[in-house]
């Protein structure tokens, strides 16, 4: 009787262990849902400002090509500004180092779910720094060679509401810098690479837009939740 009470004091205390980690492991589960989710509302984000990006490039290098009186400079000098802006994706990676770091990641027992956890979190972690680290080398070069072109207080016109409308119409209010055409053919040559490296941002951008609502529909499948 003494070995059977134990035993059964044991079966019960294994039992609520048992329950105990599964409970803890869907709270995991509901909180890696919450950050893919996260995740893809800003990747979408990041994604349309990097296509915006792209096509302002494109704009600039067409005004280039342009004879002087055929130019849009107000057109010129509003993309020029534009590409000023960054916007980098900020991974919603809270979950996934709380795992990592307590030791946790045994917990997840859904190997459809860890596999693809740990392949989008390597992703991330080996590309997206890469991505803008060679970014902000070509943005800095970028920038020098438009400060060479461009009359910098001129790109107040693209942001400063208080300017007169018809002084933003007006061509003769801003002009590109003349007698740089070294300066201008690299720069044009320069913006192809940028663009090139947005599309690289692109493309890798949308393959973990797709991971992560893989991932949320196989977590939400495996976990029964919403």
């Amino acid at each position: 009787m003494l070995f059977l009470a134990v035993f059964c004091g044991f079966l019960a205390e294994y039992q609520l262990e048992h329950v105990i980690e599964n409970q803890r492991e869907k709270n995991y589960a509901a909180s890696l849902l919450e950050d893919l989710m996260n995740d893809t509302t800003e990747l979408n984000e990041v994604i349309l400002f990097w296509e915006r990006y792209n096509r302002r490039i494109d704009t600039v290098r067409n005004e280039i090509e342009k004879a002087p009186l055929e130019k849009n400079q107000l057109l010129l000098y509003q993309c020029a500004a534009k590409l000023q802006n960054n916007n980098t994706f900020s991974y919603h990676d809270r979950t996934i180092k709380q795992l990592k770091n307590s030791g946790n990641f045994r917990l997840m027992r859904k190997n459809t779910v860890t596999d693809s956890l740990v392949e989008y979190d390597g992703l991330i972690e080996n590309t997206i720094s890469n991505i803008q680290e060679s970014y902000n080398k070509l943005s800095d070069q970028r920038r020098e060679m438009q400060d060479q072109l461009f009359n910098s207080k001129f790109y107040r016109l693209v942001y400063d509401l208080t300017i007169d409308s018809a002084a933003k119409r007006d061509p003769k209010v801003i002009i590109m810098i003349n007698g740089k055409e070294e300066v201008v053919f690299g720069y044009y040559n320069h913006l192809e690479n940028l663009h090139w490296l947005n599309r690289a941002r692109i493309r890798f951008l949308k393959q973990l837009l797709r991971q992560a609502t893989s991932l949320i529909a196989s977590i939400k499948k495996e976990y029964k939740l919403k």
